[in-house]
Order: C-alpha cells, then structure tokens, then sequence
C-alpha cells in the first residue's frame, strides 16, 4: 500500500528576508576588509624590511671602500729600500689629516699606468661620499672633485673621521646614510617609516716611519 506524503506549499517556504541578506552582506564586508587590511599590513612590513636591509647593506658597502683605501694611509711601495743607516725610515706620506669636519686626507704610494695619484682625500659633497685622488698633496683637498663612492640609491647625511683617545694612528669613521626616493607610504605611515641608519668602523693605519 502506497502512502503518500504531503509536499510542503509554495506558500509556506519561508527564505531570507531582505534585512537578513544585508545583515550578511555587511558583515561578509568586513570580514574581506579586515583580511584585505592584514595582507597589505604584511606587504608593507616586507617591503619596510627590504627596504631597511637595502640601506644597512649599501652603507656597510661603502663604508668598506672608505676604510679599505684610509687603512693604506702611509703606505711605502718598499718600506725595507726607506730605511736609512739611522735605521728610521722617512716616509713622505707620513701625514694623515682628519682635521677638518666630514673629510680625511692621507697618502701612500701607489703605481698606476699613466702616473702616480699618491694623495687621497675622502669627502662628503651632497649627500655623496667622493674619493679625491692626486698627483700632489696641495692637488688633494677637501673641496676637490674625485670618485663617487655610494650609489644614487642612498643619501649619505654624516660622515665624520676623529681619532679616538688621541691615537694618531687609529681612525674612528662614522657614517650615517638614508633612502634618497622612498615609497610614498613610508611617510604617510609613521610606524613605517625608514628611518636614518648610522654604522660606525675604527680601523688602524699604517706606521711606515716618520
């Protein structure tokens, strides 16, 4: 015996109400909102790091150029032929100069093809970090124009040489650099912003005579 069931009417199907639908919609909105707000929390905070190891990377890269040349200050091509019968050597490129606020000149010698550049001064001229290289000492000087050494992509803000606790022959280098172009959301955001780096290096230089 067959029995059959009654199907429920059309007219008692009860779906959602047009409040209920805009109840979910708004909050399916914010739950996008929310996730969408966290990705690019996270690309920004990627991008700050990038951006942030980008700069401590090309500081440290020039900042090992700078100290690289300045710890061959005093350098003799053949210390043992500079040695006289007083058993002193004399060295004609004994004198290193940090006196003069954001610039160091030195000298040593070096042999190139087409001449000698024996006497250095390294600078701070815009923003840039320059290598001034001459045939003589009064040719090397604070204000001459040389060799960029960082990149475009940096703004170096500070260089400074001292000489801690008086020791002529050591140097203490201190160099602080900054992004020269970066993103426009560094600024709008503060918590983002790719603030000024300082790196600092002391190295010891040669002591080839007097």
């Amino acid at each position: 015996m067959l029995i059959r069931r009654a199907l429920p009417s059309p007219r008692n199907a009860r779906g959602f109400t047009l409040v209920e639908m805009m109840v979910a919609i708004v909050l399916g909105l914010l739950v996008v909102s929310a996730v969408l707000a966290f990705i690019f929390s996270l690309i920004r905070a990627n991008s700050e790091t990038v951006l942030s190891t980008r700069l401590n990377q090309e500081l440290r890269a020039t900042m090992s150029l700078v100290a690289n040349d300045l710890r061959r200050a005093r350098g003799l091509a053949d210390p043992i032929a500079a040695v006289n019968q007083g058993g002193t050597v004399t060295n004609p490129f004994s004198n290193v100069d940090v006196s003069t606020a954001g610039c160091a000149r030195y000298s040593y010698a070096e042999d190139i093809a087409g001449g000698t550049t024996n006497f250095r001064a390294i600078r701070l001229n815009a923003g840039k970090v320059v290598l001034v290289r001459q045939a003589t000492a009064a040719a090397a000087t604070c204000a001459a124009a040389g060799t960029v050494l960082n990149t475009n992509g940096i703004e170096i803000t500070s260089l400074t040489f001292t000489n801690p606790g008086g020791n002529a022959r050591r140097i203490d280098i201190l160099m602080t650099g900054r992004l020269r172009n970066p993103p426009a959301y560094m600024g709008a955001t503060p918590s983002m912003a790719i603030t000024t780096k300082t790196i600092r290096q002391t190295i010891s230089i040669r002591s080839n005579g007097t």
